[in-house]
């Protein structure tokens, strides 16, 4: 509310000038709408970007050897390891067949058929 009362003040200002003869500048005519379209472009984009980008990072970090994923690709596959550096991670998606890709290019986790059984098991259906 603060930012309105501040814009209603400067918007009567030149008001005034304008009646005494004095030209604003560009400033103080483009200043506070500008000021205020920046304001709402950091809250309603950067603001939820970075809350994004965090929940991202968070869940790659949280991957552990033996979670079934589905990369960006459509790859589904059992973690059975990581990299020296953690950028790679290796997917087995067959008893014999084993592929590298990078940690980032993991969609998510996918549940298992043995914990939905258990899951259904617990909740009584």
């Amino acid at each position: 509310m603060g930012n309105w009362s501040l814009f209603l003040n400067q918007v009567l200002l030149l008001a005034e000038d304008a009646a005494k003869g004095k030209q604003p500048g560009i400033f103080e005519i483009f200043g506070p709408p500008l000021m205020i379209m920046v304001m709402l472009y950091y809250f309603f984009v950067v603001m939820p970007q970075g809350k994004d980008r965090k929940g991202r990072d968070s869940f790659l970090d949280h991957l552990k050897k033996n979670d079934q994923v589905v990369t960006v690709g459509g790859i589904f596959g059992t973690i059975s390891g990581f990299s020296a550096d953690g950028t790679q991670v290796t997917l087995r998606i067959d008893d014999n067949a084993r592929i590298r890709v990078r940690k980032t290019s993991i969609e998510s986790v996918v549940k298992s058929e043995g914990s939905d059984k258990k899951s259904d098991e617990t909740s009584g259906k």
